[in-house]
């Protein structure tokens, strides 16, 4: 059976203090660097909701659209209206 002893509560907090200084891993890089986002959206259409709807309109019409590759998303904001 397990003794309790005064070693016991040391050893515990030796292994924890251990594990904690382990950390979370991460991916090594800067803390707080973000990696770089990646669109396929240029900027014009980004500016204003009437330009995206005409970038928008730009993809419809080439008529491509059962052989072309997705839009790249990436991390944008897309404009909006909030007078609808």
């Amino acid at each position: 059976m397990f003794k309790f002893n005064l070693y016991t509560p040391l050893i515990a907090l030796v292994m924890t203090a251990a594990v904690a200084a382990c950390g979370s891993g991460g991916a090594g890089g800067a803390p707080g660097a973000a990696a770089p986002a990646t669109s396929d959206i240029p900027a014009s259409a980004l500016a204003t909701v009437d330009g995206l709807i005409a970038f928008m309109n730009q993809l419809i019409d080439t008529d491509t659209n059962d052989t072309s590759e997705p839009i790249l998303l990436g991390d944008v904001s897309l404009p909006v209206d909030d007078t609808i």
